[in-house]
């Protein structure tokens, strides 16, 4: 079964710490995905990464000084995706911006990410958007996988948890996360370090958790997991959990240095 190995979450420690340039029982009902994800005949490449982004929109991202991190991290992975011919045709990027509502954004290569964003809303529905985000990654997933390479990656940043989901229970996020568990789609919990959110993480035994400290790490967190979507069949360095880096863009060279020394 798939994990996010020790490697993995080490990387992404030692990168916020020391990039200086950045400042940051059933099964799962599945439909046939959210209406505007990329089509199958419309997929660029043979080989496709599939990245979700679930962000907490809730009011407190605000007082907790956290909603330029998150501007400035969604400008950091469009950025990413957009990078090199590899990435602009290899990575679908789906976003859910989730509080009192959800505000889910379909699968798109990176010259379509819509990336405005206002922490607003006043509850977090954390369950809800868990469950509908899997849906909708499980689904392009299925619709890809076979004729082409997908992988698959799934960042949630909060900095509290469920408060006043409609529609799913702590039972439904279970189902989702074994959905996306059986397709080896790692899911990261990016948790607020002063939020104590370890018994929520706890529920959830694949759901991996890790935190920031403030908006300059939240933004480096979100532009290591987009650079780690990254991959191609050849010029590549695994890095663990079978996640590349490629290597001729030269921005990453810096990242490749940081995690060949630790």
């Amino acid at each position: 079964m798939a994990k996010i190995d020790s490697n993995y979450l080490k990387d992404l420690d030692n990168f916020l710490k020391d990039n200086e340039e950045v400042e940051p029982e059933e099964e799962l009902t599945v439909d046939d995905g959210l209406e505007g994800n990329i089509a199958k005949d419309d997929v660029r490449s043979t080989e496709q990464a599939l990245l979700y982004l679930l962000v907490d929109k809730s009011g407190s991202m605000y007082n907790n000084g956290l909603e330029e991190g998150v501007v400035e991290g969604l400008k950091e992975v469009k950025d990413v995706v957009n990078g090199s011919v590899e990435s602009r045709d290899g990575i679908e990027t789906a976003m859910t911006f989730f509080g009192t509502s959800l505000d889910m954004r379909p699968f798109q290569y990176g010259e379509c990410i819509d990336i405005n964003y206002k922490a607003e809303d006043a509850e977090t529905h954390l369950y809800d958007a868990i469950v509908e985000s899997s849906k909708n990654m499980v689904s392009q997933y299925d619709k890809l996988e076979g004729e082409n390479k997908v992988k698959g990656v799934m960042l949630i940043i909060t900095d509290g948890g469920e408060n006043g989901s409609q529609n799913y229970t702590e039972k439904d996020v279970s189902k989702a996360l074994e959905e996306l568990e059986k397709r080896d789609i790692p899911v990261l919990l990016g948790c607020f370090k002063k939020a104590d959110l370890t018994a929520f993480a706890n529920k959830f035994s694949y759901m991996k958790k890790v935190t920031f400290e403030d908006a300059h790490e939240l933004r480096g967190m979100m532009r290591f997991v987009s650079l780690r979507a990254m991959w191609r069949n050849e010029n590549h360095l695994t890095l663990g959990g079978g996640w590349r880096i490629v290597l001729w863009p030269l921005f990453y060279i810096k990242l490749v240095g940081k995690c060949l020394h630790n």
